[in-house]
């Protein structure tokens, strides 16, 4: 039997507070739980046989951390183009893609691999026609794929296998970031300013904006505790 952790919650925020760092750039850093009942795993049962556990809330048992939460500065100004040479990589590996989230840069390109025995496919969602993708990914054979900046992260799956899904936020500037899976974040050498943050988890569509200011010397902290299911 395959585990896969990944639901729905509703949010409260706390700003706790401007943290004195002279010694250091301006970044903005913090932590995200979900200290309410994460609902029980969804089981899905794959074209093979065998079953999958699903769950969209993906939770640190010990510190309630919630993984997979894009931080953007939202209201950033644009920068060029990343110019990294390595790609990001998401894997189809056990008919589920891993990571199931990633964040680039414009510019820096996604690379999907296929780790699989089986044919696999790349089928891209989005309004913007660059974003729009569906190849099939052989085993051994990936494929990369650059994607325009949008808004709302772009939604990918499977043809082949309707239950895969990932999501791929494509931001046009490098102040943003994804919770790890304690629940922590940091967007570190951020230009003085004000700014919208805007938090998203792409799995269950929860968001907030909290509006900031920055500035020389100073870090931010962000404390953040969603507590409510919406639905199971």
């Amino acid at each position: 039997m395959r585990r896969i952790m990944a639901g729905v919650c509703w949010a409260a925020i706390a700003v706790v507070g401007a943290l004195d760092a002279a010694d250091e750039p301006a970044r903005i850093r913090g932590t995200i739980r979900f200290a309410g009942e994460v609902p029980a795993p969804k089981k899905i049962t794959t074209s093979d046989g065998n079953v999958i556990l699903h769950n969209d809330l993906i939770v640190d048992a010990k510190t309630k951390g919630l993984r997979f939460v894009a931080v953007i500065l939202e209201d950033a100004p644009a920068q060029p183009k990343a110019t990294r040479d390595k790609p990001v990589v998401v894997d189809q590996r056990e008919m589920v893609f891993l990571p199931r989230v990633v964040a680039v840069q414009h510019g820096q390109a996604v690379r999907f691999d296929n780790s699989d025995m089986f044919n696999h496919s790349v089928m891209a969602s989005s309004t913007n026609p660059s974003n729009q993708l569906n190849v099939f990914v052989s085993p051994g054979k990936p494929i990369e794929h650059r994607f325009e900046p949008q808004k709302r992260p772009v939604l990918i799956g499977c043809s082949l296998h309707s239950w895969m899904r990932a999501w791929v936020y494509v931001v046009a500037h490098p102040w943003f970031v994804l919770s790890d899976e304690m629940g922590r974040f940091e967007i570190s050498n951020v230009p003085p300013g004000k700014y919208t943050v805007w938090l998203h988890h792409a799995d269950t569509g929860l968001q907030e904006r909290r509006k900031i200011e920055l500035t020389v010397g100073k870090s931010l902290e962000i404390s953040i505790d969603w507590a409510k299911v919406v639905s199971p």
